[in-house]
């Protein structure tokens, strides 16, 4: 009898603390609708204070921090609510984990989320045109990164600096060789014009 009255009382404390966690889920609703996301946060926190496991609570946390521009937080919160076996909560966190990953320009994360998305919800129209836009976006930034980076990492071609070099000492060589040259042939014709010019020596 007395163990029975246990197992009364232990279910008793779990349907007030129950009700308790959704009286303070539906506060942080409330304030969620009237816009009021820093209020709404600080109630689905104390949820998860009472109840760490309530995926309604860490689902709607994310979409109150999403509204705070807190994608980063958003995201962490999204990724625990969906990892649940509710498919309908389950699509829904992951369809707003990949809008949270393209505003942190996560695209590579953010196509495989709503991927995810998708499968668990196959006629979701949202879901299949943003997992377009974000394949589309991603393709972009693909294609650009590239030229960019081979602009900026291109090495200047060693010719520019060793043939810059290597061709003036050739060239100064040749002119040096052509300047002697010209020299000894001037040389030559001086030494003929002196002979000729040059007059007999008195014996």
């Amino acid at each position: 009898m007395q163990f029975l009255f246990t197992i009364i009382c232990i279910l008793f404390i779990h349907t007030l603390e129950a009700q308790d966690v959704n009286n303070i889920v539906k506060d942080g609703n409330e304030a969620y609708k009237k816009a009021d996301y820093k209020n709404a946060v600080e109630f689905y926190k104390k949820v998860l204070g009472k109840d760490a496991k309530n995926s309604t609570a860490k689902f709607n946390l994310a979409n109150a921090l999403q509204k705070q521009n807190n994608f980063k937080d958003a995201e962490k919160y999204y990724d625990e609510a969906a990892d649940i076996s509710d498919v309908d909560l389950k699509a829904k966190a992951l369809y707003n984990k990949g809008l949270s990953q393209v505003q942190q320009q996560k695209l590579t994360d953010a196509v495989e989320a709503f991927k995810q998305s998708l499968m668990l919800s196959p006629n979701d129209n949202d879901t299949r045109e943003n997992l377009q836009k974000a394949i589309n976006e991603l393709k972009k930034k693909q294609q650009s990164q590239p030229q960019q980076q081979d602009k900026k990492d291109q090495p200047k071609p060693r010719q520019d600096k060793n043939n810059n070099k290597q061709p003036d000492k050739e060239m100064m060589e040749q002119k040096f060789n052509e300047l002697r040259d010209k020299e000894k042939q001037l040389q030559k014709m001086l030494q003929k014009k002196t002979n000729m010019e040059q007059p007999d020596k008195d014996w």
